[in-house]
């Protein structure tokens, strides 16, 4: 059974994820509330959910080596179309939550960050851009990314790093003040 203090929203024959019905360490299909096919595959440091129709609806998350490394694709970038069932916010403290409650530390939280894609891109992406065209520098504009406010949230305010590879992919890297 995968549980976490704050648990995730599930309301049969409407929207989300009956978590608390999955068993650990299983691939599977589940219905989520609304109704669609939903693959998942959950042990006690990974999570991940994925739409079996549309597999650019997908949710992820894992704890290696005290990061906290999650990807959400919960809404078409295009249209603004959202999954009913898959919540980025939401899932991101479940995941959180879920992770601490079994026995792992997180030190810090690793994003990646994309540009647009022919379907889906980040929202952190096009917000850490437009923060740096504004004349912000790198560190303030990643806390002001919608991840970034719930990194802080979270108590990991300092930016460890941010790189930026071939693709033009953003890495950045959340910790807390203490941690080095």
């Amino acid at each position: 059974m995968v549980e976490s203090k704050v648990g995730y929203p599930y309301i049969e024959g409407e929207y989300g994820i009956p978590f608390k019905d999955l068993p650990l360490n299983t691939r599977g299909v589940t219905k989520g509330g609304s109704g669609k096919s939903l693959h998942y595959y959950i042990r006690s440091n990974f999570i991940e959910i994925e739409d079996e129709e549309f597999s650019w609806y997908h949710m992820y998350a894992k704890v290696s080596e005290g990061t906290f490394i999650a990807v959400v694709f919960t809404r078409r970038y295009i249209t603004g179309e959202r999954h009913p069932d898959l919540f980025a916010r939401k899932f991101l403290i479940f995941a959180y939550e879920y992770f601490i409650a079994n026995g792992y530390e997180i030190d810090r939280i690793s994003t990646y960050w994309v540009p647009s894609l022919d379907k889906f891109a980040s929202s952190n992406y096009d917000q850490y851009s437009e923060m740096l065209k504004e004349g912000f520098d790198p560190e303030d504009a990643a806390r002001s990314t919608w991840t970034g406010r719930l990194a802080v949230e979270f108590g990991f305010t300092e930016i460890e790093g941010i790189t930026k590879d071939k693709s033009e992919g953003i890495t950045v890297v959340f910790r807390r003040p203490d941690q080095n």
